[in-house]
This record gives C-alpha cells, structure tokens and sequence, in this order.
C-alpha cells in the first residue's frame, strides 16, 4: 500500500494517461471532443464496465444544463 487514494491509482481512469478515459467523460458527454478521441473514448466505452458505469452517472449532464437559465448561472 503506497498511501495513494484508490481513484489515484495508475491505469483508473483517473487520468487519461492510462487504457481508461473517465477523464474524458465530461468532454465527451458535451460532444467537445475531437473526432479521433471521441472515437476513442466511444470504442473504450463498449468494452470497459467500469469506464461504461462512470458514463451513466455523468450521461445526463447536458440535459440538465439545458434546463439552466443564464440567471441561474450567476
């Protein structure tokens, strides 16, 4: 045990250094991403249960930000 948080750990998605991409998550639910890494991240995703699991709970993002206002920002 190095003392490292567990979402720290090398090859978590914690970064998208490592095969996971939970750091692309937030770019890629908001089509921010470029064609390649989209790509990427899409394939990833259908093979990946843990990556695929973190997408759900992030997936309706941008549907809740359409129901923002720009008051509601301020």
């Amino acid at each position: 045990m190095t003392g490292e948080a567990e979402s720290d750990a090398p090859g978590d998605g914690a970064d998208d250094s490592g095969p996971h991409v939970r750091s692309l998550l937030g770019a890629y639910v908001l089509e921010a991403l470029g064609p390649a890494e989209d790509r990427r991240v899409a394939g990833h995703l259908a093979r990946c249960d843990a990556c695929g699991a973190a997408y759900l709970e992030v997936a309706d993002v941008p549907s809740l930000l359409a129901l923002l206002d720009e008051e509601d920002l301020l």
